[in-house]
Formats: C-alpha cells, sequence, structure tokens
C-alpha cells in the first residue's frame, strides 16, 4: 500500500518543484540593464535557462526570493516520503528440522535434543508445543499449516525478516537426511527461533528440503504517518506557494525570460558593445568579443551539421556525466557490498520492490534522525535532475535559436504583441519536459523504495515482543518503546530499480546529445546573452530598402529570420542579422564583419 502512496507523494513533490523551479528561473533571469551592465565589462549571461552564473549579477530581491524558493525545498526532498511509512511485522517463529517419521512416530523423538542443537534462544519448551501439534493432528489442518516446496521454506524462512509465516517444520531430502546422521530413531535434529535469519541455509549447516510444513499467520502490516513531519511538510508548501505567487504577481521589472524576449531587446535597442560581431558564437566569444584585431577577417566558414552537445559547455557536460556516473557506481557498490555481506552471513534473500532486506542504524529514538538520514539520497537525485534538466534545456534552446536560419519564425515572448508567440513554457517544450517530469518522477519514487524509514514490530504467537536486530543479523532481547525499532531499511530490488533507470537516463541523454545535431548557419549560443546581441543588428546595404521595411513598424513584432543582409565576397564585408525582410544564406569564405577602421573610411 505504501509503495502506491509514495508514487503520489513523489508526483505531488515533482509537480511542486517543478513550479518552483519554473519561478526560480523567472527570477534569474537578467533585466537588460543587467544584461548591459555585465557587457560593459565584457561578462554574458545566461538568457533562456536557470542559471547559478546570473545570481551575483540580479538584483538583491529577486535573490532573496530565489535563496528562499531553494531553501523551501530541502524539507521536500528531506523528508517528504517519509511522512507515511509502514511499520512491519516481523514473526519471531519456532523451527524445527526433522524428517518424515517426525509426523508418525512419536518415538523418533529425543527427549534431549543437546545443547549444540539448540540455537538462537530455543527452548525445550517450544519444541514441546511443536510436537503437541503433532500429536493433536493440527500439522495436518489446512487452514493451520500448509506445505512449501524447498526452495519456498528457505526463501521464506531465510532473510532478515519473516513475515509470511510463522512456525515451522522442515523436511531435508533424502541423502541429507543420511548424511546428517537422521534416522527412523532420531528424527529432530536442529531446532531454531528468531524473528530472521533462521538457520536453516547450506550455508551454516541446513540441508537441501524435500518440502516443509509451514504455520498461516494473519499479516499484522501497519501504514502509519508522522504528524511531526506532516507540519514541517504543510508550513513548507505554504511558504513555497506564497513566494511563488510574489513572483508571479509581484514582479514588476521586464526580465528577459526567453530567447524570444532577448532578440526583442537587442533589435529594438542595440547594444554597442558587440557591434561587427556578428558571427560570433559561444566558442569563439573569449577573442571576438574580447580583442578588436579578432574581428578582422571573419569569413563564413563550412561547417558540418553540428552535435546538440556542443551547445553546451566541456565543463557542464564533464561535471554532470562524473555526477551521473559517480552516482550509479555508488549505488552498485553499495548493492555488491551489502548483498556480499548478507550473503557471508547466510541471512540473503531477495525480497520484492520496495521490501526491507536489512535496516542499516537503528534505535528507539525520534524518527527524525533516521527520516533525514534514508532521504539524503532524495535530495542527491533532485541535484542530479536539476543538472540533467539544465542539459536539457541548454540543447533545446539553441535548437530554437539555430531554426531562425532556417525558416521565418515570430518571436516567442513572455509578453506577445502584434506577430509575436506567447510564452507558454520557458524552453523545454511539452513535448519534452513531461516525459523529463515522468522520469524524475520514477527515479525519486525508486529511490523511495529504496533506501526509506523502517519500523520493525515482533511479534510471538500473535503478541508484540521486545526483541531487536543487530547489525550482524541476529536478534536480541531489549527493551525497546512499545517493541518497536526504527532504523534505515534497505531493499536490494529497489535499488537495482535505480540502477536501471538512472543508466537509461543517462543513455537517452547521451544519445540526443550525439546523434540529434542542428542545422548549419546561425552560430550557436542561444543561451549566451552577448551572442544573442550579435545577432541583432539590423543594417541593410540599401538605404531604401531599409526604411521600407523599418520604418513604419517594429521589427520584433513580425516573423524573424537570420542571414545575410549585406552581402561579402571574399574582399568586400557583409553583414549577417535578424531580418524582417529577405535575407541569404552565407557564403563559405566571404567576409560579414566591419572593423573599426572600415567604418572611419
Amino acid at each position: 500500500m505504501t509503495t502506491g502512496i509514495h508514487l503520489l507523494i513523489n508526483l505531488l513533490s515533482s509537480i511542486l518543484l517543478g513550479a518552483s523551479n519554473y519561478c526560480m528561473q523567472r527570477l534569474v533571469a537578467p533585466t537588460r540593464g543587467e544584461v548591459d551592465k555585465a557587457h560593459s565589462q565584457r561578462v554574458w549571461l545566461d538568457i533562456g535557462m536557470p542559471s547559478v552564473k546570473n545570481l551575483s549579477r540580479i538584483g538583491k530581491g529577486r535573490l532573496a526570493l530565489w535563496l528562499l524558493l531553494a531553501l523551501s525545498s530541502m524539507p521536500l526532498h528531506l523528508v517528504f516520503n517519509s511522512a507515511v511509512f509502514e511499520t512491519i511485522a516481523a514473526n519471531n517463529v519456532n523451527f524445527l528440522i526433522v524428517g518424515p517419521e517426525f509426523f508418525t512416530d512419536k518415538n523418533s523423538w529425543k527427549a534431549d535434543v543437546g545443547n549444540n542443537n539448540i540455537l538462537d534462544g530455543s527452548t525445550d519448551n517450544f519444541i514441546t508445543q511443536l510436537q503437541n501439534r503433532v500429536l493433536d493432528g493440527k500439522y495436518m489442518d489446512r487452514k493451520l499449516f500448509r506445505n512449501l516446496t524447498g526452495d519456498e521454506c528457505v526463501r521464506k524462512y531465510t532473510g532478515n525478516f519473516i513475515t509470511e509465516v510463522g512456525a515451522g517444520y522442515g523436511v531435508p531430502v533424502a541423502d541429507a537426511r543420511t548424511n546428517l546422521g537422521m534416522s527412523p530413531t532420531n528424527s529432530l535434529l536442529l531446532t531454531n527461533s528468531a524473528s530472521g535469519g533462521l538457520v536453516i541455509q547450506p550455508y551454516n549447516g541446513g540441508p537441501e528440503y524435500e518440502y516443509c510444513l509451514s504455520e498461516i499467520v494473519p499479516l499484522r502490516c501497519k501504514v502509519q504517518f508522522s504528524l511531526t513531519i506532516l507540519y514541517w511538510v504543510i508550513a513548507t508548501n505554504v511558504a513555497k506557494i506564497i513566494l511563488m505567487t510574489i513572483t508571479l504577481w509581484r514582479l514588476n521589472e521586464q526580465t528577459l525570460v526567453t530567447i524570444g524576449d532577448a532578440v526583442k531587446s537587442f533589435l529594438r535597442e542595440p547594444d554597442p558593445s558587440t557591434e561587427d560581431c556578428c558571427l560570433m558564437s559561444r566558442r569563439n566569444i573569449k577573442t571576438v568579443w574580447n580583442v578588436p584585431e579578432a574581428r578582422l577577417n571573419q569569413r563564413f566558414e563550412p561547417g558540418k551539421r553540428r552535435p546538440w552537445f556542443s551547445a553546451c559547455s566541456l565543463r557542464r557536460w564533464l561535471f554532470s556525466m562524473f555526477l551521473y556516473v559517480g552516482s550509479l557506481a555508488t549505488a552498485g557498490a553499495f548493492t555488491v557490498v551489502m548483498r556480499n555481506s548478507l550473503k557471508e552471513r547466510g541471512s540473503y534473500n531477495s525480497n520484492g520492490f520496495g521490501k526491507v532486506n536489512i535496516v542499516l542504524p537503528f534505535g528507539d529514538t525520534s524518527i527524525i534522525p533516521f527520516v533525514l538520514l534514508a532521504n539524503v539520497p532524495q535530495a542527491i537525485v533532485s541535484f542530479i535532475y536539476l543538472t540533467y534538466n539544465g542539459l536539457f534545456t541548454c540543447m533545446l534552446a539553441n535548437r530554437e535559436w539555430s531554426r531562425y536560419a532556417m525558416k521565418r519564425a515570430p518571436l516567442r515572448v513572455t509578453v506577445p504583441t502584434a506577430a509575436q508567440r506567447s510564452t507558454y513554457f520557458l524552453q523545454l517544450p511539452y513535448l519534452w519536459s513531461l516525459p523529463l517530469m515522468v522520469a524524475s518522477i520514477l527515479l525519486h519514487w525508486f529511490v523511495s523504495q529504496s533506501i526509506f524509514l523502517a519500523r520493525i514490530q515482533v511479534y510471538r504467537d500473535g503478541t508484540p515482543v521486545n526483541v531487536v536486530l543487530d547489525r550482524l543479523g541476529m536478534y536480541h532481547n531489549l527493551k525497546m518503546a512499545n517493541g518497536v525499532f526504527t532504523g534505515v531499511g534497505y531493499s536490494d530490488r529497489g535499488l537495482q530499480a535505480v540502477i536501471g533507470w538512472g543508466a537509461a537516463m543517462v543513455l537517452v541523454i547521451l544519445v540526443v546529445a550525439i546523434f540529434f545535431q542542428y542545422p548549419k548557419g546561425l552560430p550557436l549560443g542561444g543561451t549566451n546573452s552577448a551572442v544573442i546581441s550579435a545577432a541583432c543588428h539590423v543594417k541593410y546595404e540599401d538605404a531604401d530598402e531599409a526604411r521600407k521595411v523599418e520604418e513604419d513598424e517594429d521589427v520584433s513584432e513580425k516573423p524573424l529570420k537570420w542571414g545575410v543582409t549585406i552581402e561579402g565576397t571574399r574582399d568586400k564585408v557583409g553583414h549577417c542579422s535578424f531580418s524582417a525582410g529577405e535575407v541569404g544564406a552565407p557564403v563559405v569564405g566571404c567576409l560579414y564583419a566591419r572593423t573599426s577602421k572600415e567604418k572611419g573610411d
């Protein structure tokens, strides 16, 4: 039941975090004044994408709102998944390894099985109890006992928690009975009593089983919630909603949220710092923009269709891939180490998805420390997703940018006029943003089913008892509050799902980045304020044509295309820019930038 609840929780938290990310992206978008100030210092800002770089350049009010929104997200990462949790019922069961004669000939019972055969708190008392169930024939009642195959027997009576079965009788195969010295006159070999990790496996002397008789017990698991966590989540969510409302309705500054906003602004008021840099791209910005001499002889070079990964910096790719591969490797190493450790102790049992295989730290104090510890992976996954989303945003922003060299289109802006389009999304179209949101929800859900808050209530004969599992996988009698102990649960199946889904997400972004390509033409750098500015200096060779196209109307309100507005040759300097008029395709080897010396001629 908690699996479905956690899926709903992750759906709600992902939607809320997505809305918060939308507002944070709007807050970090610079104003035109902030861009001009940065450009005067030869510093470019990010346009149309989440940016930490811009934080040092935006106004203090927007910076404060951004920081508060970021801080209000922390409770969602660290506690929301543990607001609802399951208290698992573990049965402290009795188990006898017996021969088939045990059920038909009471003379085969030994009065004393010996200290070497009594393990983990077993007593003669429970042996007598199970013998009495044979005498009164209850072991044959299908309402009380059921028959298990040998494999089922080992699976249900091993692992750290026995939750589905009660007391049991295990009958080894004939060869095992012979090797173990069992006979018709000695049918009781080994006894064991525990709430998990019963000593019935080949690792520690347990034989191969022919079948088992297992007591049927009711399931006693409980779904619970923490009021403390719920109050915390509600309070921070209310705060986040208030902050988002302030962001959307009280933000009066006109910021450059999208590429269209930036193009619109630079067309209306060109930036002199980027004049004569019309072929400037993200790759050559440091030389072309900063060194006037580097603007000489800017020729349009023949180019191949560029893969999408070229839109993002090498530093961003290396950091992101290190984060992804490192996280997957850590999860894989943790899975292998835990599995090997459990197998060495003979207590490994690959439980189902979201089921506890082991409890790591445990205690009887407040659940909050365990909640925070269990949800650290959720915070890491959220950070990973932000970088993942950022890479797609960068690549798709440049797709929108490069398409202006292919066909004429109106600008997509936050406040549209005339032919301009409304921005119903920031930079990720729904065709991309919705699958990314689903991927994020599933990844968070898988993590919630891998490492989570675990509470264990142990029962003996239907009554809670005070026992606790230590880190060696053995149970001891300790006084615990209400017979319940709390810890951090781990499920290997859940972690396998995390590794598989995470690897698939990494594979998807690599395939998209390598095999999807941008068209030739417009220099890449659609999220770079300086590159956008450089493409917005509208010039025409024919003054009459320029006046005819732009005299009576704002250019930015018309459908635009980027291309050649002044023809260039190998000796004559031309020009490229956005234009509402006719433009040509740049010619390989021709000049397309003026120099200070040429303007003075």
